[in-house]
C-alpha cells in the first residue's frame, strides 16, 4: 500500500534533517507532506524555504492547532496509509518499510513504533520522579503487540478509518490563551479507533528518535505541559457531551481545587527533588479545577466538548476553496 508521510511543522530547527531521513527510506513513501502551522510569520517563511529546497510538498494550514494541521494533511494525501512524524523526530531508514509490514488485515487500523529520546542536555536529577509523557517518548518493549495507543511522533493509520472516526481531536495550540480549547488529541483518536473495534499495533522495529532540547526541562515548560494534561483529562471525561448535573461538576471542581492546594503545599515543603513532582502535578489539578468550573458557565466550551468530528470542517473548507478556484 502507498504511504503518505505527514509532518505538522511549527519550527524549521530540525526540519531539514527530518525530511532528508524520510527521503532516504528503504521503502519510499509515495509523498512527504509538510503542513506549516506556525503562528510566527518569519518562522513560517523558514519552514517553506526548507521544504521547497528539498522538493517535498508544502501546505499552509492557517487555522491554529496540531489537529488542524494533521487533519488537513490527511485530506490532502494520496496514500492509503498516513504516517505522522513531528518536526523534531528523526526516522530510522526502515521506518516506512516496518510500518507497512504490519498492515496485514483490515482490522488493523493503526501502527506505530518506538520513540527514543536524543537529549540535547543531560536531564536534571528531579526528572526521574516525573512521567515520560512530558518528553513524548514511547517504548513498549521488543515484541510486536496490540496496544491501546501510540505516540504522535511515530504513528500511522489507514486513511479511510482516520476520516471515518472524525480525525484527530483538538491538541496543542502555540497560543497559550487558547489552552482551554485543547482536547485529548491522539489519545482521543485512538479511543475512537478502539471503539470501532479496530486494532492498534506496536512494532519495535519502526524507530524514531525525538530531539529533546534543554528548554523542555524547565519548570515553566513542565508546568504548562501539566496544565494542558489536566485539561486533556477533563476533556476526555466529558467527550461527546457526557456532562453530569452542574452541582456534580461544582463538587468535582472543588475537589480538584483541594488537590491543587495540597500538591502546591507538598511542592513547597518537601526538601527533596521529589517536590518537583508535586509542584508539576499541582498544575494538572489546577487545570481540572478551572476547566470543570468553566464547563458550568461557558456554553461555547460545552459545545466544543460535544463535538466528535474534527475533520468535516476541513473537508467543507477544502470544497469551498476548490469552488472558488473553479469560479475564477
Amino acid at each position: 500500500m502507498k504511504v503518505s508521510v505527514i509532518i505538522a511543522a511549527t519550527s524549521h530547527e530540525n526540519l531539514e534533517e527530518v525530511i532528508r531521513r524520510l527521503k532516504n527510506q528503504t521503502k519510499k513513501p509515495c509523498e512527504i507532506i509538510v503542513v506549516d502551522n506556525s503562528q510566527n510569520e518569519k518562522e513560517s517563511e523558514k519552514i517553506e524555504k526548507v521544504v521547497k529546497n528539498l522538493g517535498v510538498r508544502y501546505l499552509r494550514e492557517e487555522k491554529e492547532g496540531l489537529h488542524n494541521a494533521r487533519n488537513r494533511g490527511v485530506l490532502e494525501s494520496e496514500g492509503e496509509i498516513v504516517q505522522f512524524i513531528d518536526d523534531d523526530a528523526l526516522a530510522e531508514r526502515n521506518l516506512v518499510e516496518e510500518i507497512s509490514k504490519q498492515y496485514k488485515s483490515e482490522d488493523i487500523a493503526a501502527v506505530g513504533g518506538k520513540v527514543i529520546p536524543i537529549f540535547k542536555t543531560k536531564p536534571p536529577k528531579f526528572f526521574k520522579y516525573l512521567k515520560y509523557q512530558y518528553l513524548s517518548i514511547l517504548d513498549y518493549g521488543n515484541e510486536i503487540k496490540e496496544v491501546e495507543e501510540l505516540n504522535g511522533n511515530n504513528m500511522s493509520f489507514r486513511k479511510d478509518i482516520y476520516i471515518k472516526v472524525g480525525g484527530s481531536n483538538p491538541d496543542l495550540f502555540q497560543t497559550f490563551s487558547k489552552i482551554f480549547l485543547v482536547g485529548d488529541g491522539e489519545s482521543g483518536l485512538f479511543r475512537k479507533i478502539r471503539n470501532l473495534g479496530k486494532k492498534i499495533i506496536f512494532t519495535p522495529y519502526a524507530v524514531v528518535y525525538h530531539v529533546i532540547p534543554e528548554r523542555r526541562f524547565s519548570l515553566e515548560y513542565l508546568r504548562k505541559k501539566a496544565f494542558g494534561h489536566g485539561i486533556q483529562m477533563s476533556y476526555s471525561k466529558f467527550f461527546g457531551g457526557n456532562f453530569p448535573p452542574n452541582h456534580i461538576l461544582l463538587l468535582r471542581s472543588n475537589a480538584f481545587f483541594v488537590l491543587f492546594i495540597l500538591n502546591k503545599i507538598l511542592g513547597k515543603i518537601i526538601p527533596h527533588d521529589l517536590k518537583v513532582r508535586y509542584d508539576v502535578w499541582a498544575e494538572t489539578m489546577k487545570a481540572r479545577w478551572l476547566y470543570e468550573l468553566k464547563l458550568i458557565f461557558d456554553k461555547n466550551l460545552r459545545e466544543h466538548v460535544r463535538k466528535t468530528n474534527w475533520i468535516d470542517e476541513i473537508i467543507i473548507r477544502k470544497e469551498e476553496i476548490n469552488k472558488e478556484k473553479e469560479d475564477k
